[in-house]
């Protein structure tokens, strides 16, 4: 029987590092406390398109699975999310570069975030020492912010424009005493918004400013997980 990645075994262990929520998780948070209340009606969430054929193929490809005892023996939490679930299958490229060298591929410890009572959203963390990259979606419909919510323009010192998502950066400019720097963009598929963002310390700030490194790996983004209803 194949075994999972190992960050996907250890995904219960969800403190397994200094935990420092990210963006992602403030504004799940927020939209709960507009709302009032965590458990809402089917006619507040955003509606998924389960007849895409990236979801379609990825069922049937772990049903194959199953049927031939490749599957992992104990279900993922991710398989009980109410949304399709997509991620990094690996170190993205821009991860790779903050590694000086041409050793093996980098090892990240992976954390996931979901209310179990009521599953409508998640947050994936997976932290490679001074570079965290994290996943987050949510169905809830949310609600608009007031005027003083900050958001950061798309900037690329240095870089030239490249195809992909439109990426903001934000460092010790934009927010005073921040030693490293946070980028993040935002991809729709399967007509849910899926948020990445992707923290820096001071020693790999660089990375996080490589708005063309960070575009290009958001074509590495698939589906991890996927349970249709019903």
């Amino acid at each position: 029987m194949a075994l999972a990645p190992p960050w996907q075994r250890r995904e219960d262990i969800v403190l397994s590092f200094p935990y420092r929520p990210h963006r992602a998780v403030i504004v799940a948070a927020a939209a709960v406390v507009v709302a009032g209340s965590s458990a809402l009606a089917d006619d507040t969430l955003l509606s998924v398109d389960w007849s895409n054929t990236e979801i379609q193929s990825f069922v049937a490809a772990r049903k194959d699975e199953a049927a031939r005892g490749l599957a992992p023996a104990a279900p993922s939490r991710l398989d009980k999310v109410k949304l399709p679930v997509i991620g990094f299958e690996g170190a993205p490229g821009l991860v790779q570069n903050s590694f000086p060298g041409l050793g093996p591929q980098p090892v990240g410890t992976r954390a996931v975030h979901t209310d179990e009572t009521n599953p409508v959203w998640y947050q994936i963390v997976d932290t490679y020492g001074d570079v965290s990259v994290s996943v987050a979606a949510d169905l809830r419909v949310q609600h608009t912010f007031a005027a003083d919510y900050p958001i950061y323009p798309t900037t690329a010192p240095g870089a030239a424009a490249s195809a992909g998502p439109d990426v903001s950066v934000f460092d010790g400019a934009d927010e005073e005493g921040m030693e490293g720097s946070i980028a993040e963009y935002t991809v729709t598929r399967f007509g849910v918004p899926y948020t990445v963002t992707i923290e820096c310390t001071a020693a790999t700030k660089a990375q996080c400013q490589d708005v063309a490194q960070i575009a290009k790996d958001s074509a590495l983004l698939k589906v991890i997980a996927a349970t249709p209803p019903g």
